[in-house]
Parts: C-alpha cells; structure tokens; sequence
C-alpha cells in the first residue's frame, strides 16, 4: 500500500508541475480596469491619440480596441505598460481596455467615447509611415513608400539615408510631394547592400511635424552552402527515429542576418516524393519515418532578405 501511495504522489506531483502556470496566474476576472485618459466626451486637436489607464497587479499585458462612429473596431492589439499611443484621423471613436494573463482576464471596460479634430499647427501632430515595415530585410532595389496624410497638411518632405559605415542623404530632401507616397525605382540609389532610413515631414504654412522614420536593409548576398553532417551518406539503422545535423558556410555579405534552414527528405533521389519539409533556425532536425526503406535528405539555407543558398548535397539513409 505504501509503495502505491508513493507512485500516487508522484503523478501528483507532475500534475502540479504541468500546471504551475495556471496556479501561479493571479485571477483578475472579477477585478476592474481604470481609464485615465481620452475619458467620455475628450475632444483631442490634431492626430495624435495617447491611450492610458492605471496599472492592474496581476495583468501581464492589456487588450485595447478602438472603434469609429460605425462600431467598426479599427485598433485590437496586445500591449504591455500603461499608454499606447496611436495616430488617427479626425471623427468619432469609442476605445476599451481589459487586462489579460496567462490564465484569466479581466471584463472590457465600458466604451469610452472621444473625438478627434483636425488642428492646423502640425507640430505636435505625427505622420504614421505604412510601408515598408520598419526594420525589412529585403534584397529588393524598387519601393514605393507610403504613409498616412494628415487633413491640414498641404506637402510631405521625403529623404532617403544610406549608412554603410557614415550616413549620406542619397534621395532628397524632396519638397511638394502632395500625395501619401514616394517611389524610389533606381538601382544606383541602393548600390551596395547596407541600412537605409527613410523619413518623412508634413507641412503647411504655418508649421510642420517633425520627421518620422523608418530603417530598412538591402541584403543581397546569398547564404553559403550548408554543409551535411550527420548522419553519414549511405549510412543504415534499425531506429525509425533518426536525428539529421548540418553546419552553415559563413555569410560573406555586408550584413548578416539569422539564418533558417530547410531540411527535405525523400523517397527518391530527385525528391520528387518529399515526405518532410521542416524549417529551423537551429543546425538540427528529428523525424520519424514511418516504413523502413531508403530515404534521401538536404538542406538549404536562407536569410532574413529571402536570399537562398543551394541545396545541400544529398545524402542517403537506409531505414532497416
């Protein structure tokens, strides 16, 4: 009987473990979230909304949504800390938060109403840049870059920056642009792979914002070959189960960037039949076969700019 309670703890005992995260997890449901600002009825000039509301103990992050005059939720995001700041057009908008962990939440709070009006003194206004994305890798050369108008703004300024090693204003600062974008199609602008900042204005009469800004990176240069390790070519084994290795060349481009390697295994030689396609950051991958046979594997690699290297060689296994 004691040898059976003491296999009873055990199982207990990893019953607990494997559920730590949800006893460990403060319960917020029943607690309730507190607002700061825009509260019911804020009129707020310009384009420029700040969302805060007063800490939660127990709340590892907060879900706040806002809606537009049609009830149509236009922001629902995760956020950590106290504020979130976001910009936005002129009309009438309604916003709600609730705190979050990884077992409960707590209720939304009750929609906040808020207006936005445009103001003509741009300077504490903000021009929300869209695409690309902040941070791209990319061996693109061609962009058309975008961003959000504000109503009050009669032009937008834009420069380009290059810093390989010292920043230099390769486009601009182009003045009058009147529309929310700016092409960029020459190949001799990004003439060797480094950071690019881009950055835009708007203006008016009477005032303007200050540059907003976005870097992104041209990486051209291909991954070297990975180089096949384990296990050995033609090698035999009884196990099903079989863990494949590989190394990577080195990168000899100007910017290096973390590396994802996919592994493809066979039933024939030219991988016409591929039974598994797996991708890892790390230099190793486990599978499973599910008949015996002879099965081929290689890898390729590929950076965060989409430049691929060649295929591995391929090597041979023979499931027994």
């Amino acid at each position: 009987m004691k040898k059976i309670n003491r296999a009873f703890a055990i199982f207990a005992l990893l019953g607990l473990t494997y559920a730590c995260d949800d006893v460990l997890e403060e319960d917020i449901t029943d607690d309730i979230m507190q607002i700061i600002a825009p509260t019911e009825g804020t009129v707020i000039e310009g384009n420029t909304a700040n969302f805060s509301w007063v800490n939660l103990d127990g709340a590892d992050e907060y879900r706040i949504q806002i809606a537009n005059s049609t009830q149509s939720i236009i922001v629902d995001s995760l956020v950590t800390g106290t504020s979130f700041n976001y910009t936005i057009n002129p009309g009438a908008y309604n916003w709600r938060i609730k705190g979050v962990n990884f077992a409960y939440e707590t209720a939304y709070t009750f929609p906040s109403n808020f207006t936005v009006e445009a103001s003509e003194d741009l300077s504490m206004q903000t021009v929300a840049l869209s695409t690309p994305t902040d941070n791209l890798y990319t061996n693109n050369d061609s962009f058309i870059f975008t961003w959000g108008t504000i109503v009050t703004a009669e032009s937008y300024t834009f420069e380009l920056i290059k810093n390989d090693g010292g920043e230099q204003t390769v486009v601009g600062p182009i003045t009058g642009i009147t529309t929310g974008n700016y092409s960029v199609s020459d190949a001799s602008v990004f003439d060797v792979d480094a950071e690019y900042i881009w950055k835009v204005k708007a203006v008016n009469t009477t005032s303007e914002t200050l540059n907003s800004q976005r870097t992104l990176f041209i990486d051209r240069v291909a991954p070297n070959q990975p180089t096949l390790v384990s296990p050995d070519d033609a090698d035999t084994t009884t196990d099903l189960t079989n863990t494949f290795t590989w190394a990577n060349g080195t990168d000899t481009g100007n910017l290096q960037t973390e590396i994802t390697n996919t592994i493809e295994i066979a039933s024939d030689v030219n991988f016409n039949t591929i039974i598994e396609t797996a991708q890892t950051t790390n230099n190793t991958h486990q599978y499973t076969f599910a008949t015996v046979g002879t099965y081929y594997w290689r890898v390729k690699a590929t950076d965060a700019a989409a430049n691929a290297s060649d295929n591995s060689t391929v090597r041979s296994i023979e499931v027994q």
